[in-house]
């Protein structure tokens, strides 16, 4: 009977052992760590699952944000189609009062609408109200003060999609030392995709319009500050600034994505950009890389000529 008693025992608390580990699981940890901390009116979700330990997905989710003078002071709702979270550091997001940065985060936003002026900005200058799709995929070393943001893209639908991703040196986990980035920060990498799906050629026209100029006007200029630069640059400068020289061009139909990427020799901070004015230090200090698909050979040293 004893030995009964020790091997009943033993199950019993080995299954509550396994229902409090069953718990843990990304949805609960959320709803019971980080949810109640979300300091809104009102955030609910029609559906929701788990997504392992750290991640969780939610379905037609509505937020509504407390009146605030950038939003007229009036309440304002956000609506999302969906928010897949793949990864996010409970440990750090469940504490509001502490100083650490969460060091990880990987989810993605799809369809998010919102009925405050922020989501209608951009419509006086023809750009319609449509769904906003967010990505963001970081992670943060403590020990070692590296970031590394493996991508932040943000795309309007059926308008144009910007990508951008780096590696930085010297970032504190401190939110008390972020402003100290701009004298630490080290840039290890960087890349800027931008695919124009007929955005450029919607907003440009009002806003020269907004400078008492025209989109032909600023484009003009552009090109021809962009020729300047290319006096005493090498091939491989030029070749670069071909292809930024091209997609500038192109504004009002261009032909595929701008890919622009920075990959130092070694790390560089804020204090080197004055360097950018050395001939060919585009390529050999700050390591510049471009790539369009409608590259035209010249068209950096043509600049708005014909």
């Amino acid at each position: 009977m004893r030995l009964f008693r020790g091997i009943l025992s033993t199950f019993l608390a080995w299954a509550a052992l396994a229902g409090a580990v069953q718990a843990q699981n990304g949805l609960e940890r959320f709803e019971r760590e980080v949810k109640p901390q979300i300091e809104v009116e009102k955030f609910t979700y029609a559906s929701a699952q788990p997504l392992g330990d750290h991640g969780f997905v939610l379905n037609d989710v509505v937020v509504v944000m407390p009146a605030n003078p950038a939003t007229g002071d009036k309440a304002s709702t956000i609506k999302i189609d969906k928010v897949t979270v793949f990864e996010a550091d409970f440990d750090r997001l469940k504490s509001k009062d502490s100083e650490d940065l969460p060091r990880f985060a990987k989810m993605k936003i799809e369809g998010m609408m919102g009925d405050d002026e922020s989501f209608a900005s951009l419509a006086p200058y023809g750009i319609p109200k449509v769904p906003v799709d967010v990505t963001i995929d970081y992670r943060l070393d403590p020990a070692a003060k590296i970031f590394t943001l493996n991508a932040l893209e943000v795309s309007l639908r059926g308008q144009g999609r910007f990508t951008l991703g780096l590696v930085m040196d010297g970032i504190s986990e401190k939110t008390s030392d972020v402003s100290a980035a701009q004298n630490d920060g080290r840039l290890r990498s960087a890349s800027l995709m931008v695919e124009d799906q007929g955005l450029i050629a919607k907003l440009l026209p009002p806003v020269a319009k907004e400078q008492g100029t025209t989109a032909d006007g600023l484009v003009t200029l552009a090109l021809t500050s962009l020729a300047a630069f290319t006096s005493g640059q090498g091939p491989e400068t030029l070749r670069m600034l071909d292809a930024i020289a091209s997609f500038v061009g192109d504004w009002k139909a261009p032909k595929g994505a701008l890919v622009v990427g920075l990959k130092p020799a070694q790390t560089t901070g804020f204090a080197d950009i004055m360097r950018v004015m050395e001939p060919n230090a585009l390529v050999t200090v700050f390591g510049l890389s471009a790539t369009y698909p409608g590259t035209r050979p010249g068209a950096a040293k043509a600049g708005a000529a014909k």
